[in-house]
């Protein structure tokens, strides 16, 4: 399949496993390696590997797509050593440009650095983008809507935790979490929802929140759960402040055990604690390497034997340091000799998270929700918000542009059902389904 750069910016593809970069932004570039992030080490999450399983040969064609537009000379496919059936049934469908770059069970082989050094040897500098050393990081979501060639109206999302039947399903961008989940049994009376994964997601605590292009779980969770009391206790930022003034006796392993530490790039989240223990009226010194932080929380969720918030306070320097400090200016960095010592097993994690009662697994449902009503958010990704491209009233077809994209790194959003426009405002359009 023939594909220009111009379809997929017109199509609003942006990555479907993270911050949502415009896919036709780091497609202009011309790398050495496309490297399909299949790794997928946030716990309980399934839909890259169902993807995988049931349209592989769609997904290895959006590889193909990718190098073929930037010239790439090889097609790398990290994924986990342990799922042997999938790397058995993706082996004979690659071509002679792609290769499989088996990786370990550990948390976080997914991270875009991480994951880059992993199989290729490479190591992006601080601050630097993959592209400095050759390569261009895809999720596997991103690789399939590219070889779909057509606007991106639905979502694969995996929903696990506290409910009797996880699984994978497909959805349209702007359903509910209620929707979502109203196909699902949740066991306990009292839960909250985390969007995106137990480490790296967000607390949702509004069921009327929407699904977006990059939204890859929702895992419930009891309210009594140990990861819910974490995630209320660290929700106001000065909860991480006190904390840290109150009971950070500088350990340091937060900062021994970071990804980004056993990189070498200079993250020091014990560094930022120390910051928080002696700050006053709001002011503190902050360590400008911090800005690197990949906001993994291993140090916050694994690390901290006292339970305390390493990664807040990590990124409150994050902030100041992109906000008020000079970049970061150190000699180019090299691994940290301990690295393939210190890396966390994703069981020991689990484990530490307390989720061994929840089922493990989230088998693929092919049949898509059909919700009555979608809020489309005009800023599902990184950069600046599409601009709405349609009024109250106006009839819509699924696919169909709603939201124009406010420049080069923006994305187009399209409708994502046949409906009527019942409101349209600088941050969302919302559609009707047709009766």
């Amino acid at each position: 399949m023939q594909m220009t750069i111009e379809q997929i910016r017109s199509n609003g593809i942006v990555g479907a496993g993270g911050a949502g970069f415009p896919a036709h932004v780091k497609l202009a570039s011309r790398p050495e390696f496309i490297i399909m992030n299949a790794v997928e080490c946030e716990p309980l999450l399934h839909k890259d590997k169902e993807i995988l399983l049931h349209h592989a040969d769609r997904a290895l064609e959006g590889l193909r797509i990718a190098m073929a537009l930037t010239g790439a000379a090889e097609g790398i496919i990290g994924i986990k050593a342990r799922h042997k059936t999938l790397i058995s049934l993706l082996e004979p469908r690659l071509s002679g440009r792609m290769r499989i770059a088996p990786v370990g069970d550990f948390y976080p082989a997914g991270d875009e650095v991480t994951l880059i050094h992993l199989v290729t040897g490479r190591l992006v500098q601080p601050g630097a983008l993959p592209s400095s050393v050759g390569c261009i990081v895809q999720n596997v979501e991103t690789l399939y809507n590219l070889a779909a060639d057509e606007p991106v109206t639905e979502k694969w999302l995996t929903v696990a935790g506290a409910v009797s039947n996880p699984a994978t399903v497909k959805v349209p961008v702007g359903t509910s979490f209620r929707d979502v989940l109203s196909r699902f049994r949740i066991t306990p009376r009292d839960f909250l929802i985390r969007s995106g994964g137990l480490m790296m997601g967000s607390v949702e605590m509004n069921p009327d929140s929407v699904v977006t292009k990059t939204t890859g779980g929702l895992i419930v969770l009891p309210e009594d759960h140990p990861c819910s009391a974490v995630y209320r206790r660290y929700a106001a930022e000065r909860a991480t402040v006190r904390t840290a003034k109150a009971a950070c006796d500088q350990c340091s392993f937060c900062t021994e055990l970071c990804p980004r530490y056993l990189l070498g790039h200079p993250v020091r989240p014990e560094t930022a604690m120390r910051n928080r223990m002696f700050e006053s009226g709001g002011q503190a010194a902050f360590h400008p390497g911090n800005a690197f932080c990949c906001e993994c929380n291993l140090c916050t969720f694994y690390s901290c034997p006292e339970g305390l918030d390493p990664r807040g306070a990590t990124l409150i320097e994050k902030r100041a340091a992109r906000s008020k400090g000079p970049p970061w200016e150190g000699l180019p960095v090299r691994p940290h000799p301990m690295m393939a010592y210190r890396k966390v097993p994703t069981a020991r994690l689990k484990q530490r998270l307390g989720i061994a009662v929840f089922r493990d697994e989230g088998p693929l449902i092919p049949e898509p929700l059909h919700p009555d009503r979608v809020e489309i958010p005009l800023l599902q990704h990184f950069g600046k918000p599409a601009v709405p491209a349609c009024v109250k009233g106006n009839s819509v077809k699924r696919g169909s542009l709603i939201g124009r994209a406010d420049g080069t790194v923006s994305a187009n959003v399209h409708a994502s059902i046949d409906g009527t426009v019942t409101d349209v405002d600088p941050s969302k359009i919302v559609i009707q389904r047709h009766a």
